[in-house]
């Protein structure tokens, strides 16, 4: 639902028409955008933070506080509005904030009194309480509520004998199966010394345009050449970086899945620069938490083979986008192409059955909250959780819009079994579109190579206990140490993805053979110009996701 957020007049003459109140409002429905503690206090100061955020949701919020009749500034009608929240996914504005929104405007100034003295909320902040939405507010801040966390506005209901307010509450509860996240899921990540994925190296990146005069000038005029690479410096490499003798480079992709699936093992070992990023799977801890293992699961695996995830639940997860796209006051380049790819994924998964929750332009700060906040977040109804970061990146390591560095690995430990208790043997998947340093992929010619033996170094897990790091896949856009590249129409591997996806999820083909099947076609995408994408996994069954009708 595109909206000209350009449009200053057209949004000036809006702000004009909204009352202090209804300001509130937008400020309460946007309050999961806005950073903690930032002064916005006017619709035009709302409006130019959305525009910041890359934000397109003006005409929800009028459609939500019901000022329809300024839709038609915008271009749009209540209709068109209407139809496009039916669709999931499209809403920009969480179920728990619209819920308590609607209920503030079911609750009168006599009852908000109440409520203030029931939940003896103290005395230097009632001047600030208009409305039960800041009460709402205030609990937020004290941690006291949360999407997973009602259980204080229940008591409040009960006690005000609003037992209408109070169904709608458990509605939500029931519909959702919120409960408050487990001890484990609000620790912080744990050391870093027992984290499964190797240090960042700093090498400086290489530009596309870069990349390509220095090691194809004789192909300056081929049509797919790439207009940028993944990487913002504008240094040009030396030939010589290009052959990158790391173990990544020189191995098959198919390899690398078989050496992943056989990995795995109890003790961590001691990573270094040169070893291949799988090898990562090996330093898995143990998980603290013992679980009981079903055995009907058990006795399935047993009798049909590998086992498959259950994958039926409406929605399927959350699908969570982070797009990055401007870097400003960095060293970083804008890179441009990269809302065709965000685009391409939301289409692709709302059709898969996952709710889509899409940011642009993030700090590192911003990252880690949004993160944190799934990490919170309970997950029991979902079957799966998947994760798109599309930005400029080092190697295992993601670049915020202030250019500093989130570590992949620190992403990891925020959704392992210790951290994020109700993901705990689901599906955990991280498609990332980032650079992972500075060289260039040799072209290699072909030739029969004899498939590397898989060593049966699999052991049985404890029966009643399993990893804490079980159940990912990290879909990386290349191997350590080398670019990526992007056009004006997307990014190689983030388009080559989504077409697979929409080929064969119908198919019902397993993530793993598409994922293959993706290496292949990025991987013979220039004759000239080599990138083959890495997933690194620990799944435990195959994961099969049928788009959404299908299942229906």
């Amino acid at each position: 639902m595109a909206t000209n957020l350009d449009n200053t007049s057209a949004l000036l003459m809006i702000s004009k028409e909204l009352d202090e109140e209804e300001v509130r409002d937008l400020r309460f429905l946007c309050a999961d955008h806005f950073p903690a503690g930032k002064t916005i206090d006017t619709a035009l100061k709302i409006f130019t933070e959305l525009q910041q955020l890359d934000l397109d949701i003006i005409p929800e919020l009028l459609y939500q506080i019901q000022r329809y009749k300024l839709l038609p500034i915008l271009g749009k009608q209540k209709a068109d509005v209407e139809q496009f929240l039916r669709q999931q996914g499209n809403s920009k504005i969480s179920n728990y904030r619209v819920l308590l929104y609607n209920l503030s405007k079911m609750i009168d100034d006599e009852e908000v009194k109440s409520i203030t003295f029931i939940l003896k909320i103290p005395k230097n902040k009632l001047q600030d309480i208009k409305n039960f939405m800041d009460i709402c507010t205030d609990l937020e801040k004290r941690e006291q509520l949360a999407p997973d966390n009602l259980q204080v506005l229940l008591e409040a209901m009960t006690q005000i004998k609003r037992l209408d307010l109070k169904s709608k509450l458990e509605n939500y509860q029931k519909k959702t199966q919120v409960s408050l996240p487990q001890q484990e899921s609000r620790k912080q990540p744990k050391d870093p010394n027992q984290e499964t994925f190797p240090e960042i190296s700093r090498s400086a990146h290489a530009d596309a345009m870069s990349i390509v005069s220095a090691g194809t000038e004789s192909h300056q005029d081929l049509q797919q050449a790439p207009s940028a690479a993944d990487h913002p410096a504008v240094e040009r490499p030396h030939i010589q970086q290009a052959g990158g003798s790391t173990t990544e480079q020189s191995s098959h992709a198919m390899a690398n899945l078989h050496r992943a699936m056989t990995a795995m093992s109890m003790e961590p070992t001691q990573e270094t620069s040169t070893a291949s990023s799988l090898d990562a799977v090996a330093a898995l801890p143990p998980c603290s938490l013992a679980q009981t293992s079903s055995h009907s699961e058990e006795n399935q695996r047993n009798s049909q083979g590998i086992g498959v995830y259950k994958m039926d639940s409406e929605p399927l997860g959350i699908c969570l986008i982070l797009n990055n796209r401007s870097f400003p006051g960095t060293k970083f380049k804008e890179r441009n192409g990269t809302d065709r790819d965000a685009e391409k994924l939301s289409q692709v998964f709302a059709m898969l059955g996952f709710e889509i929750d899409k940011h642009d332009n993030l700090t590192v700060e911003r990252m880690n909250e949004i993160l944190q906040k799934y990490q919170k977040f309970n997950h029991e109804t979902n079957d799966c959780f998947v994760c798109c970061i599309l930005s400029h990146g080092e190697r295992d390591a993601i670049v915020g819009t202030d250019g500093k560095l989130l570590r992949i690995r620190n992403i990891r430990s925020m959704f392992s079994g210790s951290h994020c208790h109700s993901l705990l043997e689901k599906p955990k998947v991280f498609f990332i579109q980032a650079c992972q340093g500075k060289c260039l992929q040799t072209p290699c010619p072909v030739m029969d190579c004899a498939t590397s033996n898989n060593s049966d170094l699999e052991s049985d897990a404890i029966l009643r206990s399993i990893p804490e790091d079980r159940d990912f896949l990290f879909a990386m856009s290349t191997v350590p140490d080398c670019v990526s590249y992007r056009t004006g129409e997307g990014s190689w591997f983030i388009q080559t993805l989504c077409t697979c996806l929409e080929e064969y999820c119908c198919q019902k083909y397993d993530l793993l053979t598409i994922l293959t099947e993706v290496n292949r076609r990025v991987s013979e995408k220039h004759p000239i110009l080599k990138q083959i994408p890495e997933p690194r996994f620990t799944l435990s069954k195959k994961l099969i996701i049928s788009p959404l009708a299908s299942r229906r």
